[in-house]
């Protein structure tokens, strides 16, 4: 604290004014930017970090792990004891410096609540038929679909077909009676014309 007025009113004696307090603090700035840098480098390298852990990390976690006592719930949508315990081991896996695939690899344990209690199944072995099986069938579907538009537009066109052919020969007979009165009507136009 000594030394400290001693700067200070060095600095007063040699500028005076306004620009005396600015002065006071690029020393005070300059003079502990040093132990300050060397104070976090120190810090980092002894695992001060260890304890803390990414919230939104822990958070993104939670949205993957199902309650297993709360049906299609996820822990961070329910409040029940179980989900706060599981939410309280994500959070302390992760201050251990455990990664995403291993908090979810710890609760996925058989010991523990298994491959269950992930919301999304593991795309591996014999769950990869969850992944695979859906697929297959819309793209079934999209063929099942294509193909019966394509039968019913070819069954469509020669059923038409037939009808008119089987319905024009039971007409002819009245459409000769037809064109027969037309055409006395247009004889009979043209001689009164």
């Amino acid at each position: 604290m000594e030394s400290w007025l001693t700067v200070t009113s060095v600095i007063k004696g040699t500028v005076r004014g306004l620009y005396a307090p600015i002065l006071v603090i690029v020393v005070a700035v300059i003079g502990l930017a040093p132990g300050i840098l060397l104070s976090g480098a120190a810090h980092a390298q002894s695992g001060g970090n260890a304890g803390a852990y990414d919230e939104a990390e822990a958070q993104g976690i939670d949205r993957m792990l199902m309650c297993p006592v709360c049906p299609a719930q996820t822990i961070d949508q329910t409040e029940v004891p179980l989900a706060k315990q599981m939410r309280a081991q994500v959070r302390e896996l992760l201050s251990e410096g455990r990664t995403r695939k291993e908090v979810l690899a710890w609760f996925s344990a058989p010991e523990r609540y298994g491959p269950g209690v992930l919301a999304e199944p593991p795309r591996s072995g014999v769950y990869l038929i969850a992944w695979i099986v859906p697929g297959v069938v819309v793209v079934a579907a999209l063929a099942g679909g294509v193909l019966t538009l394509r039968a019913m537009r070819g069954r469509g066109s020669d059923v038409a077909h037939v009808e008119t052919s089987q319905e024009a020969d039971e007409l002819q007979p009245y459409l000769a009676a037809v064109d027969k009165d037309l055409a006395l009507n247009t004889d009979e136009e043209r001689t009164d014309g």
